[in-house]
């Protein structure tokens, strides 16, 4: 076989094997203990930065999320009155930590499990509960940033309860 074939072989036969994989359903949620661990570090930074710079405490109860709805009104309000507006990577700095405060009530209170699922043709950070239901506690937070009060994370969380 010449060198031109063998070539032509190869990417031939590595275009089948990717071709195969694409036609493999993907999982819709992978457990991650890096996004556990990035979520329990980032949980504790909203409990420090809602009582710092609010003077809201947020306790860990299923009660609080009516306090963290109160911390992301605030951010709401802050990002719709800056020209420009912050980045997409601003919003979600201050949505993990948020988001992750959110999760990790959840997790603690009734269970699941922190890890990767798809969302709208990505793969993003999110929870699975016991029962089974993909929910993306970063995103919701930043929708609630972004979007306004029409993404209430305490209405959110409420309606999870019922999963």
């Amino acid at each position: 076989m010449r060198p031109i074939e063998a070539l032509l072989f190869v990417s031939v036969a590595l275009f089948s094997v990717t071709a195969l994989a694409a036609d493999k359903p993907q999982p819709d949620f992978v457990a991650d203990p890096a996004v556990q661990r990035a979520a329990t570090a980032y949980a504790a930074q909203a409990v420090a930065t809602a009582r710092d710079q609010f003077g809201i405490k947020l306790d860990g109860t299923d009660v609080s999320m009516a306090q963290l709805e109160a911390v992301l009104a605030r951010a709401h309000t802050s990002y719709a009155a800056k020209s420009p507006r912050p980045s997409d990577e601003q919003v979600m700095a201050v949505a993990r930590m948020y988001g992750s405060y959110l999760g990790e009530v959840y997790r603690l209170k009734h269970g699941g499990a922190w890890g990767m699922a798809p969302l709208d043709g990505q793969t993003l950070p999110g929870m699975r509960t016991t029962a089974g239901t993909n929910f993306w506690p970063w995103t919701q937070a930043s929708q609630r940033i972004s979007k306004g009060a029409g993404n209430n994370v305490a209405d959110y969380y409420k309606v999870l309860l019922t999963k």
